[in-house]
Order: C-alpha cells, then sequence, then structure tokens
C-alpha cells in the first residue's frame, strides 16, 4: 500500500484507516495519521528483526575511510542492529574485526599500550553511542577501509506515494494500529473502548503471521547434517 491514494483510497494506508475508523482528513488529520502509522512502522521493522533467520530485511553496508592515527569513526546515522565489521588497516588484506567491550580490556587503552596489545592482523572494535571505537591505531590512511553491515531503519513515510518496505500483505497491520491510537485518543466516545482492543488484537495478529513469514524466507538454504566423529577412549578395561 502506498500511504495515500486519492481514486483508490481503500488501497492506501491512510484511507483504509479512515475506513476503519469512520473518519475523514478533519477528524483524522493527515500529521496526526501519518505520525501513528510511522511510529507502527518503526514497530514492524523491528518486530521483522527479532524474528529474522537468515533473510536480511532492511540490510546496508557502508564503507568509510580510514585516517592515520584515527581510531573513533561516526556509524551511519540510520544503523538500527549492527551485524559485522571488516576492516583493512594496510590498504592490502581484509580482516573481520571483533567486538571487544571495553571492560573487557585489562590494561589502559592509550596510543602506546594499544600498540602493544593490539596487531593490524587481528582488529578489535567497540561500539559507544553513535561511534564505532578501533582498539588498533591505524598506522596509514586507507580508503573505504571501513566496511559495516547493518540492518537500518525505515524512512519514515512522507510522499503519498512511499511505501512500507515489507512484504505488501502485512502492510494492512500498520492501519489497525493507527487505528487503535484513535480510538484510545477518543475512549469517551460509546464503543470505542472495544473498538480499540478489536484494532490491537488485529494489529497484533499481523505482527504474528509476518514474523513466521520472515522467520523463514530464504527457502534457497541447504542444510548439511553430517555425524560427528568421536573418539571415546575410555581405557583399559583390565
Amino acid at each position: 500500500m502506498i500511504l495515500h491514494n486519492a481514486s483508490l483510497p481503500r488501497q492506501s494506508l491512510r484511507g483504509e484507516t479512515r475506513y476503519q475508523t469512520s473518519t475523514d482528513s478533519t477528524t483524522y488529520t493527515d500529521a496526526d495519521l501519518d505520525a501513528s502509522l510511522n511510529a507502527y512502522y518503526d514497530l514492524f521493522v523491528t518486530e521483522i528483526l527479532e524474528s529474522m533467520d537468515e533473510w536480511d530485511f532492511n540490510g546496508e553496508i557502508a564503507t568509510t575511510d580510514i585516517v592515520l592515527g584515527q581510531t573513533e569513526y561516526i556509524v551511519p546515522s540510520d544503523i538500527l542492529k549492527f551485524k559485522r565489521l571488516e576492516v583493512t588497516l594496510d590498504g592490502v588484506t581484509w580482516n573481520k574485526a571483533e567486538a571487544l567491550d571495553i571492560n573487557e580490556v585489562g590494561e589502559a587503552t592509550d596510543a602506546t599500550t594499544r600498540g602493544q596489545n593490539f596487531v593490524s592482523s587481528e582488529p578489535f572494535f567497540d561500539l559507544m553511542d553513535n561511534s564505532l571505537i578501533l582498539y588498533n591505531t591505524p598506522t596509514t590512511n586507507v580508503t573505504a577501509g571501513i566496511k559495516m553491515w547493518y540492518e537500518k531503519l525505515p524512512t519514515q513515510l512522507s510522499a503519498v506515494t512511499d511505501s512500507p518496505t515489507f512484504a505488501r500483505p502485512y502492510h494492512k497491520g500498520l492501519c489497525y494500529g493507527a487505528s487503535k491510537d484513535h480510538f484510545e485518543r477518543n475512549l469517551e466516545i460509546a464503543g470505542n473502548s472495544k473498538k480499540r482492543g478489536n484494532a490491537e488484537t488485529n494489529m497484533e495478529n499481523y505482527i504474528a503471521r509476518m514474523k513466521i513469514h520472515y522467520r523463514k524466507k530464504n527457502q534457497d538454504r541447504q542444510y548439511i547434517v553430517g555425524a560427528a566423529e568421536v573418539n571415546y577412549d575410555y581405557g583399559s578395561n583390565e
């Protein structure tokens, strides 16, 4: 569904929500409706990320330049879930960087001590707020020497032709969420309490079905199961 379709209202998020709530653009304004739709859009995306097995629904890869002597780098502003980091500290050999919390470092983290404890072939990093911290101090400039894999936040719906990026069969769930918000704001009206409960139940049903869908979306993966060869030495029976 797109955000708005004037000729076919029920094929749009705004139109379907207003149909469910018996409202119009005056009683449920675009600003209020879009705010609710986007709030549930974020929720649905996080639900997808929690359920995913092998399908990276909103996956992204970003690179940044390594600067001589610089250990702190800004991560992408749309990052939602960090997945993997690879770096090339010499501009030739790539290595997977391992996450290391600052509390796991037993010594000081000044440049001299880091140089003694961390080698370029075994990079380590930490994430703090919106920064990525390399424990290995770069000794040269490397163009695009840092490569990050991550799940990104969805872009908010704003233009009338915008559409959620997850599978279309579950778009209507956003409308039930926005409908719930409307009924919740107007509980003084008779019947709205029950309507709010029904909308919430319908939304949760959509989330449950969506999570099943994304839990195993990649059907091309072939798993190979083999017997483990274990030699048990029970010693002599003598």
